[in-house]
């Protein structure tokens, strides 16, 4: 998850603590989404423009396809299936594969 230990902990700590303030406020399900969208969003923009890698508009697609699902209701297992895929792009190896 993004560039360093340090960043990935403090990520997925600030996204589960919405989550779970989110399921105080009884929508917890939807929060985590929200987050994982927020994460990804920022994360793949961030790459798109600082490193100039048009492999993190992959990225930024999905993350913009969960945004739109959840503004506008749509089916909740896609949903969950669009968050896994951008929890996936945040977890990738950011290194060059090897030629061969």
């Amino acid at each position: 998850m993004l560039s360093t230990r340090t960043r990935s902990i403090v990520t997925a700590t600030v996204v589960l603590e919405v989550g779970i303030a989110g399921w105080g406020l009884g929508h917890g399900g939807l929060w985590l989404l929200v987050m994982t969208a927020a994460v990804t969003l920022l994360e793949t923009g961030w790459g798109a423009l600082r490193r100039g890698m048009l492999g993190d508009l992959a990225g930024l697609q999905v993350a913009m396809a969960l945004a739109m699902l959840l503004a506008f209701t749509a089916d909740t297992a896609l949903a969950v299936m669009l968050a896994a895929a951008c929890v996936a792009w945040l977890v990738r190896d950011r290194q060059p594969a090897a030629p061969g």
